[in-house]
């Protein structure tokens, strides 16, 4: 595993603990109005991730496609969890890209139809 590569889940259906640790969870509507501001929540795993001073992670990006629309940073003092408020003008899919000190990004990401 190389620390730059992007990481997903091997299997999607059948994650490994460390999948389960670090690949970002996107909770957001599946349909959103064209142009209007919604939430949406980005947890890092769907199990709790370390958060200490030796093992935690440092940020998650997110994109709409790969347009960049923000970044969180965060402490080995802060929970890996952030709410943007955001709007988007087409379909798209969101993608969240989070970075563990230890074990390197990964991917989570969410299809979000436009209406």
């Amino acid at each position: 595993m190389k620390y730059y590569e992007v990481k997903q889940a091997d299997d999607p259906n059948n994650k490994t603990v460390l999948e389960q640790k670090h690949i970002p969870v996107i909770t957001a509507p599946d349909k959103v109005k064209k142009g209007e501001f919604f939430d949406i929540t980005i947890k890092m795993g769907e199990i709790d991730h370390p958060v200490e001073p030796g093992h935690f992670i440092q940020y998650v990006d997110l994109y709409a496609e790969y347009y960049h629309l923000g970044r969180a940073n965060f402490t080995p003092e802060m929970k890996p969890e952030v709410t943007f408020k955001i709007k988007l003008e087409e379909s798209c899919t969101l993608r969240a890209y989070e970075l563990c000190n230890l074990h390197g990004q990964w991917e989570g990401n969410k299809k979000i139809t436009v209406e």
